[in-house]
């Protein structure tokens, strides 16, 4: 597995399996086209790809401006290539760009059902500060997770 970032002619991959990863409310390729055209001053993407170089995973972070929140905006591994480290690659990575950024804390938001993940951002230092009602869609709530690059 390697990590690279993420291109352009990466998108309709990522499009295509963001349908598989998040079906109750996936990006289109227009949220996707439009998140990247922020690349690389205020957001970063990365890909991870199997030994065959193809995609396997991606993940990003928006960080606006030096001293707020980093907000990670989607990380995201195939069913069969999940728990490999791959998530907590991603996370390494995107902690590393933001902290270089200027952003003194990380933010995410998890579907309260999605144990593992919650599990692995639990193990990796983040908290659950509050619950947003209805993030993914009615009766679909999120938790919002914070953690502290400065610590």
């Amino acid at each position: 597995m390697k990590i690279r970032e993420a291109m352009q002619l990466d998108l309709p991959v990522l499009a295509s399996m963001e349908k598989q990863l998040f079906s109750d409310s996936p990006w289109s390729m227009g949220q996707f086209k439009e998140e990247f055209a922020g690349v690389p001053k205020t957001r970063i993407f990365y890909v991870a790809t199997d030994e065959g170089n193809h995609i396997i995973g991606y993940a990003g972070v928006l960080v606006v401006a030096p001293g707020v929140e980093a907000d990670v905006l989607t990380v995201g591994v195939l069913p069969q290539s999940q728990k490999q480290g791959i998530a907590t690659a991603f996370m390494q990575r995107l902690e590393e760009w933001s902290a270089s950024k200027g952003a003194p804390a990380m933010m995410l938001e998890v579907g309260v059902n999605n144990a593992p993940a919650i599990a692995l951002y639990e193990k990796l230092g983040y908290t659950n500060i509050s619950t947003r009602r209805d993030y993914y869609g009615p009766g679909l709530d999120a938790f919002v997770m914070r953690k502290d690059l400065n610590s």
